[in-house]
């Protein structure tokens, strides 16, 4: 019984690692978009601009400059420009599909958070040029701007997009995260798995959800603090699991009994390690939607090693009546080095909920995604 809740909890963690997979991806629109939207504006003005969106009002600006707008009631949105000398038309925005979105669509889920934050939508023009009208209008009878083809390098525009960074960026970042691929703790287990797979002759059994092999699927739970733009100081917690079934079987005749016989064993093996380590991140470049960072973790990890073995003998090949003849159970635990090295690391999204991933190796694995909150 206890063997069999062992394996049940196993196959949980990995329906859960599944499903925050699935989360994250279902969202992508929210986190690679954000919840509001880069509006450029430039033109022939001579004087310092205010500049009213549906997010914020943007004062003394001078052109060409950027501005946001919340996507939500993004068709046919009013941005409002005024200045001391001059009256301007209203610049009136058009919504058009988000391509980020299709990547929800194409895990087979609705995207629910997409849609509520309306991250699906964005601008169907995001250039405008304006001139002065030099009158006083309605609301109502405004003209829309001057659309334009973008004249500017994708470098000038994240330079316009990073006067847009607070001047103290959000101090405290919580984020969890799953974590394939190879893991540190690979070696030890392969190295102790494969005396008992040798000496039962067993191989890996194919199985449902049997995502990651021998090898670790890994939940990390992290906080940071950001010093500054460049530096951010923290700690992260992370539980791995690697859970494999291994199988064999053979005949052989019994020269006493003058029958044929068959012995069916089935080994499990369940790894799993428990990890806690300071961690430090180094900012390379940031704009209000991403930002690329490079971690170095070192701390210690608590490692769990296990192997079952059961072997029935059937005596009678008509027949399906087994017996158990032997049963073994080896286990040890061990304190190692923790560790993780991720020279690239990206963080998508505006503001307070974004998407995290890393490329590294070490208690981690190579690939981590997951999100985060910042506040």
């Amino acid at each position: 019984m206890y063997k069999l809740m062992k394996r049940r909890i196993t196959e949980y963690y990995k329906w859960f690692a599944t499903g925050m997979l699935i989360i994250s991806i279902t969202s992508c629109a929210t986190m690679f978009s954000g919840t509001r939207a880069d509006i450029m504006i430039d033109g022939d003005v001579d004087e310092p601009l205010t500049i009213l969106s549906s997010h914020a009002e943007y004062q003394d600006v001078t052109l060409p400059t950027i501005v946001e707008v919340k996507r939500k009631h993004l068709d046919g949105q009013h941005i409002q420009i005024t200045s001391e000398h001059h009256t301007f038309d209203d610049i009136v925005l058009e919504k058009a599909f988000n391509a980020w979105a299709l990547l929800s669509v194409y895990t087979g889920a609705l995207g629910c958070i997409d849609l509520f934050t309306n991250a699906v939508s964005k601008p169907k023009y995001d250039n405008f040029y304006i001139t002065p009208s030099d009158k006083t209008a309605d609301d109502s009878l405004r003209r829309p701007a001057t659309v334009t083809i973008p004249l500017y390098s994708s470098k000038y525009r994240a330079q316009l997009r990073s006067k847009l960074l607070p001047e103290k960026p959000l101090r405290h970042e919580i984020n969890g995260t799953i974590g394939l691929g190879i893991n540190q703790a690979d070696h030890y287990t392969e190295h102790f798995i494969n005396g008992f797979t040798k000496r039962y002759h067993m191989k890996p059994e194919d199985g449902c959800m049997d995502l990651t092999g021998e090898s670790y699927i890994v939940g990390k739970l992290e906080y940071h603090y950001r010093f500054d733009k460049k530096w951010d100081f923290g700690a992260m917690m992370a539980w791995g699991v690697s859970n494999e079934n291994y199988d064999d079987s053979y005949y052989y005749y019994d020269n006493e009994q003058k029958r044929l016989r068959s012995i069916f064993g089935d080994g499990h093996e369940r790894c799993t390690f428990f990890s806690f380590a300071p961690s430090v991140r180094y900012t390379w470049y940031e704009t209000p939607k991403y930002r690329l960072f490079s971690r170095v973790a070192l701390g210690a990890m608590r490692h769990h090693l296990s192997f079952d073995v059961d072997q029935w003998e059937n005596n009678d090949p008509n027949t399906s009546i087994c017996r158990l003849v032997n049963e073994e159970y080896y286990a040890e635990t061990k304190w190692r080095m923790a560790y993780q090295i991720s020279p690239i690391g990206i963080c998508v999204g505006a503001h307070n909920l974004k998407f995290i991933a890393e490329l590294g190796y070490g208690c981690l694995g190579v690939l981590n995604m997951g999100v985060c909150v910042s506040f």
